[in-house]
């Protein structure tokens, strides 16, 4: 599918549905693809493992700034992956096992547990808190 369809059914979904951004779905998109590349095998991911490389992807993508972009895009919970990821199913733009379940992305889960030690994204300085 080309780029033009996909961002065309992206923005009919987020008509329909505007809790989400439209770069919200192309993130997960994108996670999704990530997790996938990361396998030895290629299969279907599992929540978990699709939440986990979401995280990595987040922290790769956006720094330091990672969580406050994800809840810019609306994304504030592991059952809000979840509720995207089976909406772009339905699009048609992702694929789910017979043994998938909505379901299994409602679970508790800390995308990004305190961390000092984050990078910031590229492009933004950093700043040193001891050298004011």
């Amino acid at each position: 599918m080309e780029k033009d369809q996909i961002t065309a059914i992206i923005e009919s979904i987020v008509e329909n549905e505007p809790r989400y951004t439209v770069e919200a779905y192309f993130f997960i998109s994108d996670a999704v693809s990530c997790a996938v590349r990361k396998l030895e095998v290629h299969r279907h991911v599992s929540a978990r493992e699709l939440l986990e490389a979401m995280r990595d992807f987040a922290v790769e993508s956006f720094g330091a700034v990672a969580a406050e972009v994800l809840r810019g895009f609306g994304i504030r919970s592991a059952s809000d992956v979840g509720e995207i990821v089976y909406i772009l199913i339905r699009a048609g733009l992702l694929s789910s096992s017979p043994n998938d379940r909505r379901e299994d992305f409602d679970i508790e889960f800390d995308f990004f547990p305190e961390n000092p030690d984050l990078p910031p994204p590229d492009g933004l300085p950093v700043i040193d808190q001891d050298n004011k």
